[in-house]
């Protein structure tokens, strides 16, 4: 009869897995075929157009350009494994660049299933505890929206879960080989994106040293090796911030606003002190956690997951070490990155799979609290409503952003043909008024200048100057774009001598991403 009854439950674990894998492959493949205009497009089109331009040039890695701050174009921020990945797959296939970004950023995600599989295993969780805990993963409404973006996020969050499942492997049965693909899936992950490396770092440290309850230092031999392997990337990763610096400096625009060595970057970055203590900014923060990652539950609201964790470290006292390093793993994000994470909602794709796996942890502390079944029918009860409570989270909050995007004909009609027939091909754009975001130059296939909207870089300036300065012969401007709010009338003189000098027209054509100037040696026919 146990025997029976066990493998009813695991069968049921297996039914709620598969469930959550199917419902989760037909939300992030909603919208594919949609233009990167979504929340924080900035960023999609920003890693989009780096892409672009590699698939132009196979040989094209290291030395990748981002041509939106205006020539040289070189500006790296991420070691490009994930644009080169899109850019191959784009190149070999011939499917929309689009597509093949969100298709990489999409596998990337169901990938990270394997390392999160394998942690749970190492944290000793039941078989079909670790099942619903995939399972959760699966129906987060965070990672079915961003998961499906052309962001490097999932790359990162799967190099950095593969580098904590290889050091609990190291930890639990010490080898080279493990410490090795540690350190190398640490490596990718610290250079591909480091701020999801160090909040995964910190909390691979904490499992290591709790594996198995408070760490004793008779142990060391078996903890301080993946410590080691956790932390070494930190290397590699600052000598790509430093090579990345180097090749800024000669942009002057990027060595104002994106030097990884600039006080201005730590303070976008980290955020201030003042920021840190400002109660409003945890507002801003817990509102993100509320939309994405405490999924509403009829009646008990958003803190049934607080209701699950709390189940959990009471009916398993001993697990309450390993739920205390996986919410302090997620909290460090905010609480280290807190501008970063105040600003940008994706950012919570770095450590938001803390908290889905503290859940997880929870669950089989309630699993094993009683040798009765009833705890364990409770675990799949909750996995069944936390995992359809993130589907319907997802579907009111993210499905009409992705229904609500225009088509690519509709974006093409609109903006790709009026600016191809309007500004030669190889002629740069300067846009001004919509900060550095590169929607328009990255849909115009154009270099350009997003002129960044920074107080201490005034317009024009001597900045501008330099940019007009390093303009290659071919690369003459070609159109300029202004935002509708800084056309007024009083503002009217000033653009007319501007666009004079620079021998763009005066008569302004309206499209999607602003009002046009074309350059007056160009005699276009117009937008029929």
């Amino acid at each position: 009869m146990r025997n029976k009854i066990e493998s009813n439950l695991r069968g049921a674990s297996y039914i709620i897995l598969a469930v959550s894998a199917a419902a989760a492959i037909w939300a992030v493949t909603r919208g594919l075929e949609k233009p990167l205009l979504g929340p924080h497009s900035f960023r999609q089109t920003q890693t989009a157009i780096s892409a672009y331009y590699m698939a132009d040039d196979p040989a094209m890695f290291l030395d990748y350009i981002t041509p939106v701050l205006g020539p040289p174009w070189r500006i790296p921020m991420e070691l490009p494994v994930f644009q080169w990945i899109v850019a191959r797959f784009h190149q070999l296939s011939g499917i929309e660049l689009d597509i093949c970004g969100k298709l990489v950023s999409i596998a990337a995600w169901l990938l990270c299933m394997v390392p999160l599989a394998s942690i749970t295993r190492s944290l000793q969780l039941p078989r079909e505890v670790r099942l619903l805990t995939v399972a959760i993963a699966l129906s987060s409404p965070l990672y079915l929206f961003w998961g499906a973006a052309f962001l490097i996020e999932t790359t990162g969050v799967l190099c950095a879960l593969c580098m904590v499942a290889s050091a609990l492997c190291a930890r639990e049965s010490p080898s080279w080989k493990w410490l090795l693909i540690a350190l190398a899936a640490g490596t990718i992950a610290s250079t591909v994106k480091a701020t999801t490396w160090a909040v995964a770092a910190g909390t691979g440290l904490l499992l290591v040293l709790f594996y198995d309850g408070i760490p004793r230092l008779a142990d060391w031999k078996k903890f301080v090796p993946p410590i080691i392997a956790l932390l070494l990337p930190l290397i590699p990763g600052k000598l790509w911030l430093a090579y990345g610096d180097s090749i800024k400096q000669a942009n002057p625009f990027a060595r104002e606003i994106i030097l990884a060595s600039s006080p201005k970057q730590a303070a976008w970055n980290f955020g201030t002190l003042e920021q840190k203590l400002d109660p409003e900014t945890w507002q801003i923060i817990f509102r993100h956690i509320l939309e994405q990652l405490l999924v509403p539950f009829p009646i008990l609201g958003p803190w049934f997951l607080v209701i699950v964790l709390a189940a959990g470290a009471a009916l398993a006292p001993r697990r309450i070490p390993l739920l205390f390093a996986l919410l302090a793993g997620f909290a460090s994000g905010p609480i280290v990155f807190t501008n970063l994470y105040f600003e940008h909602s994706y950012y919570w794709c770095a450590n938001g799979i803390w908290l889905l796996l503290a859940t997880g942890v929870a669950l089989g502390g309630i699993w094993e609290g009683t040798p009765k079944p009833g705890p364990k029918i409770a675990c799949l009860i909750l996995t069944i409503g936390i995992s359809a409570s993130g589907f319907i989270t997802w579907s009111q909050r993210f499905l009409p952003i992705i229904n609500s995007l225009p088509t690519r004909d509709a974006l093409a009609e609109a903006w790709t043909l009026p600016i191809q027939k309007m500004v030669p091909e190889g002629r740069t754009l300067l846009i001004v008024g919509n900060d550095w975001n590169p929607n328009s130059v990255y849909y115009a296939k154009r270099k350009g200048l997003a002129f960044p909207a920074a107080d201490w870089i005034p317009f024009p300036g001597a900045q501008l100057d330099r940019f007009f300065a390093l303009l290659n012969e071919g690369e003459t401007l070609g159109g300029v774009i202004i935002s509708p709010r800084l056309l007024d009338d009083k503002n009217q003189g000033f653009w007319n001598e501007f666009l004079r000098d620079k021998h763009i027209s005066t008569q302004g054509t309206p499209t999607a991403f602003g009002v046009l100037f074309p350059s007056s040696d160009f005699h276009s026919t117009g937008i029929p």
